[in-house]
């Protein structure tokens, strides 16, 4: 078996480096000279990210870890747009994205002993491709970059956070940050900072606070992941009373901030999985309270509850028919499209997709429409990589949810409940594509995908035991 040496290694970052940047360098002159100044300048900064990725890459640990608990600051920048290109509008979240997808290349490449090779993503991402290589189209493309960076960290979180003490360091960082958007949304909640988005209520119109992102959701994802993280951090025996107290704060304003979203799937699904974890970590007795709780809550702000979610009842009852635009406020209409979209054209779509996430036509009940959000991540995906796309990812999470039960096994308190976590994540990012997307937004599937690495990792290390 041959070994490379850090000089070797050394060696060959600086050829790979030098090639990349003469090759750029070139480009950008002919650029420069007979299109337009601008896209040369364009190119002179691709390279600059480049290179900035390969000197990351050559020292992966901190970056990654920098990466992950930064995150829900990168994404306030949201409203800083420089450009558009392809549909997408380019900002530091966009350039933070392509430059994960840089330094995952390069730690492929020149660290491929220190990355985990999933077999399976692999083969996700060349089916997706092919997707879009087979209809290809700017939204086509736009997606697939998104899908890029949003698993780019299954290759190098589980090596960078497969200590107990690096991953109690991100969660405690990570929880803290999360902690900024939501103390915002009251702020927001208090009228002192502006709403980014407004809803209808029965005829009302109604501020839902977002943390000051672009959609609730923007503060949704983050808070299905660090929840659950302060959880984990909460079972660790040395925590100190104030530490703890903090916690709970966090979560309980956490929660609170949730409530003013007005998020449907996501005030079942985090109140779930809550529950969810108190049970896998055999605390009977507070899911006994949690589901009284619940209970006296909704016998308390019954009216408000009927208001909230009257489109379920009206579907209980059968009074909407489902694919009607009021079928879950649009959605079945919605997810009717897509699939038809899909169905009606040649079997060879079926098995690929149509490489994105675009679609129009007759809606019975409805009429002509047109949609690019499917609100179904499942469909998202069946529509846009087809039977092949789908069915790996679904190999993908039940791999995730697989490991994490396998990993419940052992005596070792951090592998037993990192698979706590990750079933009770897994679960969650789960029900919440039934009517949204968190596969096609990098901070949607950040964590989930780094948090897979991590109980793979553990996984490999432990499998002789399991």
């Amino acid at each position: 078996m041959r070994i490379e040496t850090p000089l070797l290694s050394q060696k060959r970052a600086v050829t790979v480096a030098a090639l990349i940047s003469g090759g750029f360098l070139f480009l950008s002159i002919l650029v420069m000279t007979f299109l337009s100044p601008v896209y040369g300048l364009v190119e002179i900064g691709i390279l600059a990210g480049g290179l900035v990725a390969l000197y990351f890459a050559l020292s992966l640990r901190k970056f990654v870890l920098l990466l992950l608990v930064t995150k829900p600051l990168i994404d306030l920048t949201w409203r800083w747009r420089f450009i558009e290109i392809a549909e997408q509008g380019v900002n530091i979240q966009t350039l933070v994205s392509v430059f994960v997808i840089f330094l995952t290349g390069f730690a492929l490449i020149l660290r491929r002993r220190q990355v985990v090779l999933w077999r399976w993503i692999a083969l996700f991402l060349v089916s997706a491709t092919i997707s879009v290589v087979i209809t290809p189209t700017s939204w086509g493309v736009n997606e697939l970059i998104r899908l890029y960076a949003g698993v780019a960290f299954s290759f190098t979180a589980g090596v960078v956070l497969n200590t107990e003490e690096t991953f109690d360091r991100f969660a405690k960082y990570f929880v803290l940050m999360v902690s900024v958007p939501v103390g915002l949304s009251f702020l927001q909640k208090a009228q002192i900072l502006p709403f980014e988005y407004w809803d209808w209520i029965e005829g009302q119109a109604i501020r839902r606070v977002s943390g000051t992102y672009q959609h609730p959701l923007g503060l949704i994802y983050f808070l299905v992941y660090a929840i659950p993280l302060a959880l984990y951090l909460l079972t660790r025996p040395s925590r100190s009373l104030r530490y703890r107290l903090l916690l709970w704060l966090f979560i309980g304003l956490s929660l609170i901030a949730l409530v003013f979203t007005y998020h449907r799937t996501a005030l079942m699904t985090i109140g779930f999985g809550i529950w969810l974890w108190m049970v896998l970590t055999r605390q009977y007795g507070k899911a006994v309270l949690l589901v009284v709780l619940a209970g006296v809550l909704a016998f308390w702000r019954w009216d408000w509850i009927q208001l909230l979610y009257n489109n379920i009842f009206d579907i209980i009852q059968g009074k909407v028919a489902f694919s009607s635009g009021e079928f879950l406020r649009g959605r079945g209409m919605n997810w009717y499209l897509f699939l038809h979209s899909l169905f009606r054209s040649h079997p060879l779509f079926w098995l690929f997709g149509r490489g994105g996430s675009v679609a129009e036509g007759f809606v019975p009940y409805f009429g002509y429409w047109s949609s690019n959000e499917p609100h179904n991540d499942f469909i998202r995906i069946l529509h846009a990589y087809g039977l092949i796309g789908l069915g790996l990812y679904l190999v993908i999470l039940f791999s995730f949810f697989w490991k994490s039960l396998r990993l419940r096994r052992l005596q070792d308190h951090f592998s037993h409940h990192l698979g706590n976590l990750m079933i009770v994540v897994l679960t969650s990012i789960v029900l919440l594509s039934i009517t949204t997307e968190p596969m096609r937004y990098p901070t949607g599937v950040w964590y989930l995908f780094a948090l897979g690495s991590v109980v793979s990792v553990q996984y490999r290390r432990f499998r002789q035991l399991l």
